[in-house]
């Protein structure tokens, strides 16, 4: 587990690269994903575009702060392929990021140097075209409130710490204020809630997410 001050870096929209070596053509292709679920089916549907390939091989890092990592060679000699692929994701500093190399024999074997010079290669160079974000991991907490106690809550939550961007209004029978909260803040937030102040401010208990989600820098 990453500690939760880290910030994550994650590709923000596929990328795809290309290039030849020896007759073979190398396809990497780059794609968010924040889970492990996510990460499979983007790769069935990679092999599904180049079923004629001769090799689809994949490496993933997802989840944040809990990270799974994954890679295959997908029938090249062992450590030829995926170790490569992962290991330009980590190098990166990547997280929520699936990235396949694709491989068109070209009749022409590369030898395994050849072949991980090759993959690493095509791996690099989609991850140096990829449009990269950063996010920070959050717990999402909802609080709801009578309009009365609308002003006095949203300024108690924002002594604590939580940004004016980080708190969405949604009105209806009572008010809904649902906020993404720093590690940091946690505690605080916490304690601030369940004093009696706290508590005579709230229409329901708190609701607090029970894992971490993702939110890009602002």
């Amino acid at each position: 587990m990453l500690a939760l001050d880290q910030p994550c870096r994650r590709p923000a929209a596929p990328a795809v690269y290309s290039f030849k070596e020896k007759r073979s053509e190398f396809i990497a292709a780059l794609f968010p994903a924040a889970a492990g679920d996510e990460a499979r089916a983007t790769l069935e549907s990679v092999r599904k575009e180049h079923h004629g390939a001769a090799h689809n091989c994949p490496a993933w890092r997802v989840g944040y702060p809990d990270v799974e990592e994954f890679c295959s060679d997908d029938g090249e000699p062992g450590g030829t392929a995926g170790r490569p692929i992962l290991g330009a994701l980590q190098k990166a500093g990547l997280f929520n990021a699936v990235l396949v190399v694709t491989r068109y024999f070209g009749g022409v074997k590369l030898g395994v140097r050849g072949l991980i010079d090759a993959y690493g290669t095509a791996a690099a160079g989609v991850i140096e075209r990829a449009v990269v974000e950063t996010a920070l991991p959050f717990k999402e907490l909802e609080l709801r409130c009578g309009y009365e106690h609308l002003a006095a809550l949203s300024r108690a939550v924002k002594s604590a710490g939580v940004a004016e961007n980080r708190l969405h209004t949604a009105y209806g029978t009572d008010i809904t204020l649902t906020l993404l909260v720093a590690p940091a803040l946690e505690e605080r937030l916490r304690s601030l809630l369940d004093s009696y102040e706290g508590r005579q401010l709230l229409a329901a208990p708190p609701r607090w997410s029970e894992d971490y989600v993702l939110a890009t820098e602002s």
